[in-house]
């Protein structure tokens, strides 16, 4: 609309729905929607033509809806701060609306890093060893540590476990599940298993008995694709080349789980990062 044409629009004291919905931007539509639910009703009705008309100042209503609108209020929202609109409840308001926004864009960011962890996952299908001496940073981890079976079903009351303690202390799960074993692989006994289940988290310092910070080690990695009860297989071909390399076990195996049972239920399908801590002899 040019600027002559508005001066001559605002000039009027009424205004027809299509004038108001030309001066700030709504359809008619809408418009008419507003009016039905009691948010923005014409002030005029004329007796013989049944048209109604908008006053003068309920154009500055309309745009006031159109800048809560904008601020992300509910229809709803704006009927109560239109009913009370003193400064102190606009700022109220306000605030209660900046906190519900900052806590969406979190969480919006928290499942977009979740998606590009779940597609970076499905990058591993080439059913390759990817076997190689692999330096792993420092990290802090929420952790559980038990003794017991160590089937499926023992796994996943563990993760679940550590699921809980991850919630229970407001801590933000970075990456992918692990698991450590601490027994002797020699001596492994599957039916009285010392393992630790942990995660990476967004955090920089430890809280006794739920988060440690995990020291940097070196360690030979290699991918194994397929049921966790066939991983001794991949494990000999990784203790075959450490000692083709001079490298020797200095610390529990660890297993770390980028397509599981979260993934898919086909655990051929299964892709599993499995780390031996070494040394040179």
């Amino acid at each position: 609309m040019n600027t002559l044409m508005m001066e001559i629009i605002m000039d009027k004291e009424y205004y027809s729905i299509g004038e108001i919905a030309e001066i700030c931007n709504i359809p008619i539509r809408t418009l008419r929607y507003y009016d039905e639910i009691g948010l923005l009703v014409p002030e005029k009705r004329d007796i013989e033509s049944s048209y109604r008309y908008y006053a003068r100042h309920q154009i500055l209503q309309a745009n006031i809806i159109n800048q809560f609108k904008i601020q992300g209020y509910s229809i709803k929202e704006i009927k109560h701060q239109l009913a009370n609109n003193s400064v102190s409840l606009s700022e109220e308001t306000l605030n209660q609306k900046h906190a519900e926004l900052k806590k969406t864009i979190a969480e919006l960011n928290k499942l977009e890093k979740r998606l590009g962890f779940f597609l970076e996952c499905l990058k591993y299908q080439d059913h390759q060893l990817h076997l190689q001496l692999k330096e792993i940073p420092e990290i802090y981890i929420a952790y559980v540590r038990q003794q017991g079976l160590a089937d499926q079903a023992a796994f996943m009351r563990r993760f679940s476990e550590l699921n809980i303690l991850c919630r229970k202390n407001n801590l933000e799960p970075i990456g992918n599940i692990m698991a450590r074993y601490y027994d002797d692989y020699q001596q492994y006994d599957p039916d009285c298993a010392d393992i630790e289940v942990s995660i990476q988290i967004d955090l920089n310092h430890e809280i006794g008995g739920v988060v440690r910070k995990e020291p940097g080690y070196l360690c030979v990695s290699a991918l194994h694709y397929g049921p966790y009860r066939d991983e001794y297989k991949t494990y000999t071909l990784m203790m075959e080349w450490m000692k083709k390399n001079n490298l020797v076990m200095c610390g529990p195996a660890l297993e770390y789980y980028l397509i599981d049972p979260i993934f898919t239920n086909d655990e051929n399908e299964f892709v599993t990062e499995l780390r031996i801590p070494v040394k040179s002899i």
